[in-house]
């Protein structure tokens, strides 16, 4: 299903892209969307798991936002035209340099040093231990790149099953109700404001982009995330994103009783995006306690996270803070 919305905004749903977010989550085990549990059995996941044992053991020992950024490359993909195989002809098509520049989300000087000797891998892996359990992974990475392409995407394909389909066709309504509500919003904002209201922020990074692609999905691992170059694309998970549950609100309150958040929310309210040097700065405390605060405030969801080349900005989650207040006056006013 796609529509175009406006000029150069565009609704795409590809039930071909589900597989692929449903592997995401199997191989990095987010823990956000129970969806996918539902569908995919332990005894099918185990089976899985023995035909592809290098896969999930690398995938099982790297942090987990490497596996959502396998999405990056949609950036220039023809989204509309989206299947599986086409995808992965597309990624396999790219350089080893630029494959492994967008899955490790490193600058292109790193990852050519890095493919240079196994020397070089040994010492990225070094300086980033804290991203990988192990140098296996780092070495299968680098050595086996296109091996690992044609198994995750053999995987994929397995995905593609019968009771996947049947599940995901439950859930029309709920992309059909959200690209009404697509609709309507693109005939009041600009896509990239529209952008900024539906994801509760306000992007660092504000293009210009050439082309904006909304994309609900039923098994999106977790609950949205944006990627941008000349266009942008927005993915969701279409069943919960927007909905606010009880423990995020309880994490909410928890961070706003310490008084060095409650001053970081107040100074990101008044400046909308910083990054964690202008914030210790402003704040008066080191750079790696600034760091500690803003990782706890981003996983209670206060608090956005943009990257933008080796440096991330931070802005409010308005949708959590407005979801917490209407929620707290309807049980306690």
């Amino acid at each position: 299903m796609q529509k175009k919305l406006s000029e150069n905004a565009y609704f795409v749903y590809k039930k071909e892209i589900e597989y692929l977010l449903a592997a995401i989550e199997l191989l990095c085990e987010y823990g956000v969307n129970a969806k996918i549990r539902e569908v995919y059995t332990e005894e099918f996941l185990n089976k899985e798991k023995d035909k592809y044992p290098l896969l999930f053991e690398v995938f099982g020992n790297v942090q987990k936002n490497y596996g959502i950024e396998l999405l990056e490359f949609l950036l220039n993909f023809e989204v509309k035209d989206f299947s599986v195989e086409s995808y992965f002809t597309y990624i396999r098509s790219l350089p080893k340099k630029d494959i492994l520049c967008g899955v490790l989300q490193q600058p292109v000087e790193v990852i050519e040093k890095g493919l240079q000797s196994e020397s070089e891998q040994i010492a990225f892996y070094q300086k980033n231990k804290s991203e990988f359990y192990s140098y296996f992974v780092v070495e299968a990475l680098f050595q086996k790149t296109e091996w690992l392409l044609e198994s995750l995407e053999s995987f994929v394909v397995d995905l593609r099953t019968k009771e996947a389909e049947e599940y995901l066709n439950k859930y029309a309504r709920d992309i059909q109700t959200w690209k009404q509500k697509m609709e309507e919003g693109l005939s009041k904002e600009e896509p990239l404001k529209y952008s900024e209201s539906l994801m509760g922020k306000t992007f660092h990074n504000r293009g210009p982009f050439a082309e904006f692609y909304f994309m609900p999905a039923i098994f999106m691992p977790i609950k949205c995330c944006r990627w941008f170059e000349e266009r942008q694309i927005l993915i969701f998970d279409a069943v919960t994103f927007g909905q606010q549950d009880n423990q995020i609100i309880a994490d909410a309150l928890k961070m706003l009783s310490d008084k060095t958040r409650y001053q970081i929310l107040v100074l990101l309210k008044e400046r909308k995006s910083m990054n964690g040097i202008e914030i210790a700065e402003q704040m008066k405390l080191a750079p790696s306690t600034v760091s500690h605060h803003m990782s706890h405030l981003k996983n209670s969801g206060l608090v956005h996270e943009e990257p933008a080349g080796n440096t991330k900005y931070y802005s409010i989650n308005t949708h959590c803070m407005k979801n917490c207040i209407e929620t707290l006056e309807k049980t306690f006013l």
